[in-house]
């Protein structure tokens, strides 16, 4: 799932949320979205740099459970943190972690990680990868769409389309009254 799709699905649920649990009205929108991308900012940039040229994976350490337990461990002490905890788990349900057994259980399942195993993706260069998966793929794109859907409603729901709201969002982290 490609970055947008990760936050504008995650901040849709919790948009859903706010309206019925107002303690989680407090969380910072921003937030919401780094700690939806999390596993992504420290997962691909380790890939492009050095893991994917000998691993054929960019889902690495923050995609395993230990990752995931490591997150929940330390965030579950704030009741604050609580909401972007839960966004960073949302990273993992949308990537259906549980599917890819080796990356999900390291290094309990051994010290390997998922590898792309549909013909073609397991490209040299990790951008071919993403090229390949998605032009070649049609339903990953069921899931770009849904984000992209996501994404319409919130801009619609909140008016974020007037610049003013816009920058109300942007410089205070909450969605505009």
């Amino acid at each position: 799932m490609l970055p947008h799709s990760h936050v504008a699905l995650t901040l849709l649920a919790f948009d859903l949320v706010q309206q019925r649990l107002p303690a989680f009205r407090k969380a910072d929108v921003r937030l919401l979205a780094l700690a939806a991308s999390g596993p992504d900012l420290i997962d691909k940039p380790l890939a492009a740099l050095y893991f994917y040229r000998s691993l054929r994976s960019a889902m690495l350490f923050a995609h395993t459970l230990l990752a995931q337990l490591a997150v929940v461990v330390m965030a579950s002490r704030v009741p604050r943190w609580w909401p972007y905890l839960l966004a960073f788990l949302a990273h993992g349900l949308q990537d259906r972690l549980w599917m890819f057994r080796d990356t999900f259980w390291w290094p309990f399942r051994g010290w390997r990680f998922h590898v792309w195993r549909k013909r073609g993706s397991e490209q040299t260069d990790i951008k071919r990868a993403y090229w390949y998966a998605f032009t070649s793929r049609p339903e990953l794109w069921v899931w770009e769409v849904l984000g992209l859907l996501a994404l319409v409603w919130l801009v619609w729901r909140h008016r974020l389309y007037r610049p003013a709201r816009l920058w109300h969002l942007i410089y205070t982290g909450h969605w505009p009254p």
